[in-house]
């Protein structure tokens, strides 16, 4: 009977403890409304360069975001894709907005730190706060 009250009140306690704590209130927070798309190429030195920047952006960013791709040129599918949207170099990354828009675009590899200006600047605009697109320089590309 002690163990199941000392239980009930372990249970009650993290209730409350979650009821308190940001973001813990149950209900999901709500994604921004964007998409991140990398075109890449496996055989790609700056592609493979960017590998480990593009694995900590996802697990930081595909929680915030709707969509999260990373498409893979070599492959019928991934080509197709990328002369869709005119990409002739990897990595190239897009941000769009929730209508397929393109709000921003990066040719080349960069640092992981212009990438998350990158992303923080597509999160704003998509949630119509004014901000200045990021200056990024890359290495193999141009910022375009």
């Amino acid at each position: 009977m002690k163990r199941l009250t000392v239980l009930i009140a372990l249970v009650a306690l993290a209730a409350a403890m979650l009821a308190v704590l940001p973001g813990c209130d149950g209900a999901p927070e709500e994604k921004a409304p964007l998409t991140f798309i990398q075109f890449y190429d496996p055989e790609c030195p700056f592609c493979q360069q960017m590998e480990p920047i593009v694995e900590d952006l996802r697990s930081e960013y595909e929680p915030k975001i709707e969509k999260f791709e990373i498409i893979n040129v070599t492959t019928d599918e991934g080509l197709a894709k990328a002369e869709e949207y005119g990409v002739f170099i990897t990595p190239t990354f897009f941000i769009l907005d929730q209508d397929g828009e393109i709000i921003d675009k990066i040719s080349g590899a960069t640092t992981e730190e212009n990438m998350v200006d990158f992303m923080e600047y597509g999160i704003s605009y998509v949630e119509g706060e004014d901000a200045e697109a990021p200056d990024i320089e890359t290495e193999g590309g141009t910022q375009q």
